[in-house]
């Protein structure tokens, strides 16, 4: 209850009566369990300043009918009570069967609901403009990664996604290039200017990488550059250095397996060799995490 307030102190004066209490009578009634009530409202107390008639029981109604069932519903308002604000009749539904006939399945699109809710209740006009923009990039509708594009598209503006392409070209790669990264893995298009700068210039200035590399798996670019590239590579220039590696690893399988299987892989037999600076930079690293942490805890005060 102390963090619910702290959140949304309009609760405080929220009427018990007209606001609070016909909400809950209205929940219970579409069939939610005091529990998932409870959950749901303390995930996102906003909920309770939502028109209760005009807005929850129609936008509740259209979700369960896009979903199929109460837990369904219950797992998504979870995530994102604010959904019921929209009008999901004139939103989402309208969007899904957009999306459907661009030939996406039902399947995925209820798994997008799940993991992306917000991602729906755009203009059905702004949907239709995504799904153009991705088409004018060469996407193949019968891709599985469709969807992602269409939603890393709406993840920005019009003038966002151009300087994006600038970047891509200034830091050497082709047009072709980037659209075969778009295509591969949308969603790095939605990481930062400057973390896909630092990344690329790391892996490329590594010796290890060139832009074909990332083209084939761009998925690289979401790596922490402090966290995983830096301790990573650091071990590895020592490994090769001193010729302890009878065969150099694939730099994709460096940077993407676990801590645990980087660890016992490339540190462990090596430790003596390794173990120090390894140890150095994961402290650097934890060292990272308490500063920001503190920081954090200073600007929340």
């Amino acid at each position: 209850m102390e963090q619910l307030i702290k959140r949304s102190p309009f609760v405080l004066s929220a009427n018990l009566d007209r606001t609070i209490k016909p909400k809950i009578k209205l929940f219970l009634d579409l069939g939610l369990s005091p529990t998932d009530i409870a959950e749901i409202i303390s995930a996102d107390p906003w909920i309770l300043s939502i028109s209760t008639d005009n807005r929850i029981g129609p936008s509740f109604l259209a979700l369960k009918r896009v979903l199929g069932s109460l837990p369904g519903v219950s797992k998504v308002l979870k995530l994102s009570g604010r959904l019921l604000q929209y009008d999901l009749d004139k939103t989402m539904i309208p969007n899904i069967e957009f999306l459907k006939s661009c030939g996406i399945s039902s399947s995925q699109i209820v798994k997008f609901v799940y993991n992306y809710p917000g991602f729906f209740v755009y203009k059905p006009e702004s949907i239709r403009d995504f799904v153009k923009r991705v088409d004018e990039m060469g996407f193949n509708r019968e891709s599985k990664m469709y969807l992602h594009a269409i939603r890393a598209i709406s993840s920005m503006t019009v003038e966002n996604w151009e300087r994006k392409l600038e970047l891509f070209r200034s830091l050497g790669f082709s047009e072709d290039d980037v659209a075969k990264v778009f295509k591969r893995a949308p969603h790095v298009f939605a990481i930062s200017q400057r973390k896909i700068k630092e990344v690329t210039q790391m892996l490329l200035r590594s010796g290890k990488s060139d832009i074909s590399v990332i083209i084939n798996c761009p998925e690289l670019l979401s790596c922490s550059v402090e966290n995983r590239l830096k301790p990573r590579l650091g071990v590895l220039e020592v490994l090769e250095r001193k010729n302890l590696l009878q065969k150099n690893p694939r730099l994709t399988t460096v940077c993407k397996i676990s801590d645990e299987a980087f660890f016992e892989r490339f540190v462990l037999p090596y430790s003596n060799e390794v173990g120090n600076i390894y140890a150095s930079l994961m402290r650097a690293k934890r060292q990272q995490k308490y500063e920001l942490l503190a920081e954090y805890s200073q600007i929340s005060k």
